[in-house]
């Protein structure tokens, strides 16, 4: 069909792999892909892929024929805006017309594109401009183009203008879309969502449109909304590998282990041979089926915990270049044995991941995961030991910084976190209340859960002093100095430093006024 036409040069593949091998050396005008090519990649993993990695520039066209036609495939694939997306059986009349358009549009485009590519942003705006006023037939193109193009130069204001100019006349979908992204960048978050909602009420497929509405949750706080906004989202469209991610990482923040599981269970499926497959994926649904399967010697613990383990093999293979990755694989392996009671696999597993460490040269990420897996294994002190070498040795750090002081507060499981986080409220509110006795049991109740956690132990030595005050009790003391004792293992660069060394010259002043 394609030499009728009048093509010259024309490429054959059979596979992926091949595709990929020709688009590595060559440039094609135009790539006409299937979406089933048997094993390996598919066809949206391949339009991807060339998007990723630029090897499709602006001014090459990407079409995808395809059987398919169920709306996570369609949907999936227009994500990476292929240029057209033709249904099979694909006839000799529809393949010439749809190519012709395609090929005229390309050509009348090819110098606004051919800047794209080069990213000379400036030109390409100029040349937009210069095709509206001329009236162009691609008017709309030129337009969400001109948009798009201020945005990336950081003129916010002017992408604004051009979006207002569009929807004075109708509410255009991708003009509504971009107005919510441009206010998403200009952090006004409120209407952002106002306009995202909009969007989405009258274009439920939008997909683009969730994600710019889980933004502004996310930068409003709102992250159980975030949330539901992206299990929407990824309901619609479960193929995109990166959205899964995100959905799996605010679970997390929100405490949702089963919902964190479940997606990062779909990027790892759908990662498989994408560009964006990545080890994070494998052990972040390690973590979250090794907490889910802890002491639980249920049918559907074992279930989990051989998941798990199955899961961790995998990554490990996979990923056995990447020397961390292998690690944590095999650290996050030894906590599900230990949460299944298997404790002479837990400490074989725990020894071949320690063999592989050379502790002078160990990242902070395998440095947090063995001292979580320490702590599971009930080795508090070496734990302890490592975190604080840790703290000083990424002092500057202050998202390692984070994760050590969270670590050392709470190793718990997240039940327990959880029951002591109720407590630790319940405890304020008492304060806030007025009744300190009441406030007292509540931390001596959350502090039985989470002992070393440095906040909490804070609070309760601040309620102990504010009580001693009024009642003159000694036992206030005396918990209050063990309260301290609990947290005097946190490091100089802890957050809660400060107060600690505050709270023991007070509690040495009051003891020796108590003496006196």
């Amino acid at each position: 069909m394609l030499s009728s036409f009048g093509a010259y040069h024309i490429d054959m593949a059979s596979t992926a792999d091949d595709a990929m091998a020709k688009c590595k050396y060559d440039y094609y005008d135009v790539v006409l892909c299937d979406f089933n090519l048997g094993s390996g990649k598919n066809g949206q993993q391949i339009l991807e892929e060339l998007r990723v990695t630029k090897r499709l520039k602006h001014t090459h066209l990407f079409v995808m024929l395809t059987a398919e036609t169920s709306k996570d495939v369609v949907l999936g694939a227009r994500e990476y805006q292929p240029d057209a997306y033709i249904a099979k059986p694909v006839t000799r009349t529809v393949l010439e017309q749809r190519l012709g358009q395609l090929l005229t549009q390309q050509k009348l485009l090819k110098p606004i594109n051919k800047e794209i590519d080069l990213e000379n942003y400036s030109k390409a705006i100029s040349l937009c401009s210069q095709m509206i006023e001329n009236n162009t037939r691609y008017k709309s193109w030129c337009l969400q183009t001109l948009a798009r193009l201020y945005t990336l130069v950081g003129d916010n204001a002017n992408a604004e203008k051009v979006y207002k100019e569009v929807l004075k006349s109708r509410e255009v979908p991708w003009a509504k879309l971009g107005m919510g992204q441009v206010l998403n960048l200009e952090q006004q978050y409120h209407d952002a969502k106002i306009c995202f909602r909009d969007v989405i009420d009258a274009n439920p497929n939008m997909v683009e449109a969730y994600d710019g509405l889980t933004e502004s949750c996310l930068n409003l706080g709102q992250k159980k909304e975030a949330q539901s906004v992206l299990s929407e989202a990824v309901a619609l469209s479960p193929r995109m590998v990166l959205r899964q991610e995100k959905l799996g990482n605010v679970c997390l923040e929100n405490h949702d282990i089963e919902g964190a599981a479940n997606a990062f269970r779909h990027a790892v499926n759908y990662g498989e041979n994408s560009v964006h497959e990545q080890a994070a994926h494998y052990l972040n649904l390690g973590r979250c089926l090794s907490d889910l399967s802890q002491g639980k010697k249920t049918d559907e613990g074992k279930q989990l915990a051989r998941e798990a383990i199955s899961v961790l093999d995998k990554a490990g293979h996979k990923f056995s270049n990447d020397e961390d990755a292998s690690i944590a694989a095999l650290l996050i392996e030894a906590r599900v044995y230990q949460g299944q009671n298997q404790l002479e696999q837990a400490e074989d597993t725990l020894h071949k991941a320690e063999c592989l460490i050379e502790e002078s040269e160990m990242s902070s990420s395998v440095g947090l995961e063995l001292a979580k897996t320490l702590y599971s294994m009930g080795q508090d002190e070496r734990a302890q030991a490592l975190l604080v070498d840790l703290s000083t040795r990424f002092h500057a750090d202050k998202d390692t910084q984070a994760s050590i002081e969270a670590l050392m507060d709470e190793p718990e499981d997240l039940q327990t976190r959880m029951q002591a986080k109720e407590l630790n409220k319940t405890a304020i509110q008492q304060v806030d209340a007025g009744d300190l006795t009441a406030a007292i049991e509540a931390f001596k109740a959350a502090l039985e859960l989470t002992p070393r956690h440095a906040a909490l132990n804070m609070n309760f030595i601040q309620v102990l002093v504010k009580d001693y005050k009024n009642t003159q009790k000694a036992t206030n003391i005396e918990m209050a100095a063990e309260a301290m004792k609990r947290i005097s293992h946190i490091p100089e660069h802890h957050h809660q430093h400060k107060r600690l060394k505050h709270f023991q010259k007070v509690i040495a002043n009051l003891d020796t006024n108590q003496a006196i």
